[in-house]
C-alpha cells in the first residue's frame, strides 16, 4: 500500500534538494523515510518503497537504500533499492526490490514496445528467406525449425503466429528492472528489460532488448558493451567491447573482447571473442576466438574457427543470397577460406582456400585440405583423430548453463544420427572404387579424393560403424533374446526396424529421428499444440525416448553392414560383429593414441629447456605433464 507524502516530509525533501512537479503525484509505502531520498527531481507518478537498509557496494563500501542525485519520471522503485548518481533522468521504469543503479547516464523506455522481442534475425542467408523472429524464450530446436523447414509452410506460420503472441505478451510502455539486479557506470539504458540478479556494469548503450536472468542463472552484461535489437538469454555473458545488433543470445553463451555480431543466433554454451559474424546460426558450443576470424552466412554447431578463417556469401551477381551449411563437430585451420555456397560434413576439419562449393555432407570425419589450388578429401582421417577424441570429452565440461536448460543437446560421438553419416559414406566409397577401379584419383561432389586415401576411409569408415554397433550389441541395445542360449545358425530374432527410425538428423543439438520431427510437425499444422510450451514437452519427449529409438536404428544399420533382412540375421552374424567390433574398437583407439602421441613426440619439446638443452625433456615434462597422464590413462 502506498500514501501521499506529509507535509513535514515534504519539507524535509525540499530541504534536502528535492523538488517535484506535483508532490501529490509522490506516494510512499510503509517504511519510507526522507533522510534517504536527496537532490531528486520528481516528475509524473512516483512511487517509492522502503528505504535506509545497507547495501555493499564492494570494495568494502557501504550504502543505504535510497535516491540520491537523480530524476525520476514515471517510476515505481521497490523496496531497498539503491539509486546513486544519474546523469539524465530513469523514465517509465519499475525497479523491483533490491536493485542497484549506481553512475548512469539514463534509463528510459521511450513508447509502447517488446523489448527485442519479434526483432527479425536474417540467420543463415544475409539477404533473407530464413528469417527468425526472436523471443524471450526462444530454443536452439525452434530456431532450427524456423530457419531451416521454410518448405513447411503451414508450420512455420504457426511458429510465426506464436511469436507474435509472444511479443503482444511483452509489450509495454513501462520498462523493468528485476529483483536484485545491478545496473552500475552505464551509458544509456532505452527499451531494455533486464532480470532478476543481472548485472550490467560498465556498459555503453543498450536499446530495445531483454536480459534474462535469474537467481539460479544470473547474466552479465560488461564494460563497454554496446547492443540493439537483442535478446540475451539466462547464464549468458556479454562484456568487453562486444557490439551486437539484431542478435540472440542463448543459455551460458559468451560474447566479449570486441566481437561483433549482427543478424546472428548464438546457442548454448558458444563462445565467441574479438572476431565478427554476421548472418550466423550458431548451434550449440560455436566457438571464434581470433581477431580475423569471420562467419558469415552460415549454420555451425560445435564448431571451432581458427585466426583468419573466413567465407564469401557474395559473388557480386545476385547479392549476398549464398549460405554454408558445416554440421556437427566442424573446425577450420588458421586462414581457411570457403567460397559458399557449400556444405560440410559433420566433424570435417578444413584446412586451405575452398573455390569450387563442395558437398560433403555424406564424407563425415573428413580433412578437407587443399593441393595446388584444389580441394582434396581425406575421408574418415578425423576418426582417428585425438582431437576429436578430446572435444567429445570437454564439451559436456564446459556447460556454462544454470538451472533449466532449455536448449537440448547430445554429446555423444556416435549416434544414429552420425553412424547413418557413415553408412551413406561406405555406400559412397564403394561406389567410387567399383566405378573407378584404375583411377589414381576421383571427382566427387567437386572434390578430389586419391584411391588410396578412398579405400581407406572404407575401411575406417567400416571399423567405426561395427565398433558402435557392437558396443550397442554389448549393452543390450538391440532388442532379441539373449545370445548364448542361441545356436550360430539360429535366427537372432531381430524385429524389421519401422521407416521411421532410420534416417536421423541433428536439430540443432537434438539427435532425433526425421519422421519424428514430421510427425510432430505435422501436429502443428493440424492445430493440435497451444503453444510453444507444447511443443517443446514433445522435443524433450523425444530426446527422453532417445535409448529406445536407437535400438530399433541398430537393426536397420545391421542390415546395411551385414547386407542382409532382420529376420535373416542370425546370432552368429550377431556374434562375429560383437568380436569384429571390439578389435575395431579397438584398432581405432590406438590410432588416436598414436596421433596423441605424436604431440608428445620429442619434436614437440622444440623452445623447451630454453636456457639449457639438458633440461629439455625435463621442462617440457614439467609444463605438459598433466597431459602426459591422461594420455597414460
Amino acid at each position: 500500500m502506498y500514501r501521499n507524502l506529509q507535509n513535514s516530509e515534504i519539507a524535509a525533501l525540499s530541504a534536502q534538494g528535492c523538488t517535484a512537479e506535483d508532490w501529490s503525484r509522490i506516494t510512499v509505502a510503509e517504511g519510507f523515510h526522507t533522510d534517504w531520498i536527496r537532490n531528486v527531481v520528481f516528475s509524473g507518478e512516483v512511487k517509492l518503497g522502503s528505504n535506509g537498509a545497507e547495501i555493499a557496494c564492494g570494495a568494502g563500501v557501504i550504502r543505504r537504500s535510497g535516491v540520491y542525485n537523480a530524476a525520476l519520471h514515471n517510476c515505481t522503485v521497490g523496496d531497498g533499492v539503491l539509486i546513486y548518481n544519474v546523469g539524465r533522468y530513469i523514465a517509465n521504469y519499475d525497479i523491483a526490490e533490491g536493485v542497484m543503479i549506481e553512475n548512469v547516464g539514463q534509463i528510459s523506455c521511450e513508447g509502447s514496445g517488446s523489448f527485442g522481442n519479434g526483432v527479425e534475425v536474417s540467420a543463415i542467408n544475409e539477404a533473407g528467406g530464413r528469417e527468425v523472429p526472436i523471443y524471450d524464450e526462444l530454443t536452439a530446436q525452434v530456431a532450427y525449425v524456423m530457419a531451416m523447414y521454410r518448405h513447411r509452410t503451414e508450420t512455420v506460420a504457426w511458429l510465426r503466429n506464436m511469436v507474435a503472441r509472444k511479443v503482444r505478451e511483452k509489450t509495454s510502455s513501462r520498462g523493468y528492472i528485476g529483483k536484485s539486479a545491478s545496473v552500475v557506470n552505464t551509458v544509456s539504458l532505452v527499451d531494455v528489460r533486464i532480470g532478476a540478479y543481472a548485472t550490467v556494469d560498465g556498459a555503453s548503450t543498450l536499446s530495445n532488448g531483454t536480459i534474462n536472468s535469474s537467481a539460479e542463472s544470473p547474466s552479465c552484461i560488461g564494460s563497454g558493451v554496446a547492443a540493439r535489437d537483442f535478446i540475451i538469454a539466462r547464464s549468458a555473458r556479454v562484456d568487453t567491447g562486444a557490439m551486437l545488433r539484431s542478435c540472440f543470445v542463448g543459455e551460458g553463451v559468451v560474447i566479449e573482447n570486441g566481437f561483433s555480431a549482427e543478424h546472428s543466433l548464438f546457442f548454448a554454451n558458444s563462445h565467441c571473442t574479438h572476431g565478427e559474424a554476421c548472418a550466423v546460426f550458431a548451434g550449440p558450443y560455436t566457438v571464434s576466438h581470433h581477431r580475423a576470424t569471420l562467419l558469415i552466412a552460415g549454420y555451425f554447431s560445435f564448431f571451432n574457427a581458427g585466426s583468419g578463417a573466413n567465407q564469401s556469401n557474395h559473388m557480386y551477381k545476385s547479392g549476398p543470397v549464398h549460405q554454408g551449411i558445416h554440421l556437427r563437430g566442424c573446425k577450420f585451420s588458421s586462414d581457411a577460406y570457403i567460397l559458399l555456397p557449400a556444405s560440410t560434413g559433420v566433424f570435417t576439419i578444413v584446412k586451405g582456400r575452398h573455390y569450387q562449393h563442395h558437398d560433403t555432407d555424406y564424407m563425415p570425419f573428413s580433412y578437407l585440405i587443399e593441393e595446388r589450388g584444389d580441394s582434396y578429401l581425406l575421408p574418415a582421417m578425423n576418426l582417428r583423430s585425438y582431437g576429436t577424441a578430446r572435444d567429445i570429452r570437454k564439451w559436456p565440461g564446459r556447460d556454462r548453463r544454470r538451472g533449466v536448460a532449455s536448449d537440448l543437446i547430445r554429446y555423444e560421438l556416435m549416434t544414429p544420427y552420425t553412424a547413418g553419416k557413415i553408412i551413406r559414406a561406405i555406400h559412397e566409397c564403394e561406389f567410387l572404387l567399383a566405378r573407378y577401379p584404375t583411377a589414381e584419383e576421383v571427382t566427387w561432389n567437386r572434390v578430389k579424393i586419391k584411391t588410396p586415401a578412398l579405400r581407406k576411409g572404407l575401411l575406417l569408415y567400416t571399423q567405426s560403424l561395427r565398433g558402435y554397433l557392437s558396443e550397442l550389441l554389448e549393452h543390450g541395445t538391440v532388442p532379441g533374446p539373449g545370445l548364448a542360449a542361441l545356436p550360430d545358425d539360429a535366427p537372432a530374432g531381430l524385429a524389421t526396424p519401422p521407416d521411421g527410425v532410420i534416417e536421423w538428423i541433428d536439430l540443432a543439438g537434438l539427435i532425433v529421428p526425421s519422421a519424428a520431427i514430421d510427425r510432430l510437425l505435422d501436429e502443428v499444422d493440424a492445430g493440435r499444440l497451444a503453444g510453444f510450451e507444447i511443443l517443446e514437452q514433445h522435443l524433450r519427449k523425444l530426446d527422453t525416448e532417445y535409448s529406445g529409438m536407437v535400438a530399433s536404428w541398430a537393426v536397420y544399420a545391421l542390415e546395411k553392414l551385414l547386407k542382409k533382412s532382420a529376420v535373416r540375421i542370425t546370432a552368429g552374424d550377431l556374434r562375429q560383429v560383437i568380436a569384429q567390433g571390439e578389435a575395431d574398437r579397438a584398432a581405432l583407439a590406438a590410432g588416436v593414441e598414436m596421433d596423441a602421441r605424436r604431440d608428445f613426440a620429442p619434436l614437440m619439446a622444440v623452445g623447451y629447456g630454453i636456457d639449457s638443452e639438458q633440461y629439455r625433456d625435463a621442462d617440457f615434462r614439467a609444463v605438459r605433464g598433466d597431459a602426459i597422464r591422461v594420455l597414460k590413462k
